[in-house]
């Protein structure tokens, strides 16, 4: 959305002036709307959604509700040319939907409150990961993600942890190991950084010895296993719930969002070609 949209606007009314078409729009009509600020045609638009595009564009909420009429007016102009069943479009939906799903989930996490005691503290997990490479393709590589996480479902120690997840995937390339205490934000002890998705799975385990799911990340799919969470000293804790409030809150967001995921993963049928290497080796990627 631009504000050079009114302009477009303009040359086609003008251009449909000069073809004999309408020489002006209806008026809009005023009314009482159940809380909605305007509704164009069945589209409805509410304060939320004009507050959000005026904060998002700097500019004020009339700006924000005109443009948001003509993004209305555009759409039941594009479906009345049939281009809602264009290729891609329904694509776009989609999409617009799966992000929508992302930001109602950062509002719950913000509306749960402060960080907890407990979200301040630091982790120490131990981990297998199963390497992403290009040899190893996605079915294999979460068979043995798999294996992994069903054999150290009942192992009583990290070593123990260790050592099975070793036992079965020794014919595939893994990374098993401990790693030094982290916190919400995924900042080591030793100054490394840890993956966002990863350091999310990691605090949604609430007690030492519980098993993540697998979880995917860049570096390939992950088993996790909680050792410790050691608490702050009392003197910290507030220092830490202001600069780690946002990084708990973003935590705690990925961490539903992953659960969603799961949850749709295990209800939902994907089928993927068999010929989908060779046809996206086909895509030519920007330099």
């Amino acid at each position: 959305m631009t504000r050079a949209r009114p302009c477009l606007v303009g040359c086609i009314a003008a251009a449909w002036a000069c073809g004999g078409g309408p020489r002006s729009a209806p008026e809009p009509t005023y009314g009482a709307l159940g809380g909605e600020v305007a509704r164009v045609g069945d589209a409805t638009l509410g304060a939320s959604l004009v507050g959000d595009v005026a904060r998002t564009r700097g500019v004020a909420p009339p700006v924000a509700l005109s443009d948001l009429v003509e993004d209305a007016l555009a759409a039941q102009g594009a479906r009345a040319q049939g281009l809602d069943g264009a290729p891609g479009i329904g694509w776009a939906s989609t999409t617009a939907l799966g992000r929508s799903l992302s930001r109602r989930l950062g509002d719950e996490a913000r509306a749960q409150g402060s960080p907890t005691d407990d979200e301040l503290a630091q982790v120490i997990v131990v981990h297998a990961l199963v390497n992403r490479t290009h040899s190893l393709p996605q079915a294999r590589a979460l068979f043995t993600a798999k294996a992994i996480a069903d054999a150290v479902a009942t192992a009583r120690t990290s070593d123990e942890f260790q050592a099975r997840a070793k036992a079965v995937s020794s014919d595939v390339r893994t990374t098993i190991e401990s790693l030094p205490s982290f916190d919400a934000s995924g900042q080591m002890e030793n100054g490394q950084q840890l993956d966002l998705d990863f350091t999310a799975a990691a605090f949604a385990l609430r007690t030492p010895g519980e098993t993540s799911p697998i979880v995917e990340t860049p570096f390939g799919w992950h088993v996790i296993r909680l050792v410790s969470r050691v608490r702050p000293p009392e003197v910290e804790l507030e220092r830490r719930r202001t600069e780690l409030a946002e990084a708990i809150l973003a935590d705690r967001a990925r961490s539903r969002l992953a659960q969603v995921l799961r949850e749709r993963h295990e209800r939902t049928r994907i089928d993927v070609s068999e010929g989908a290497d060779e046809l996206m080796a086909q895509v030519t990627l920007p330099r």
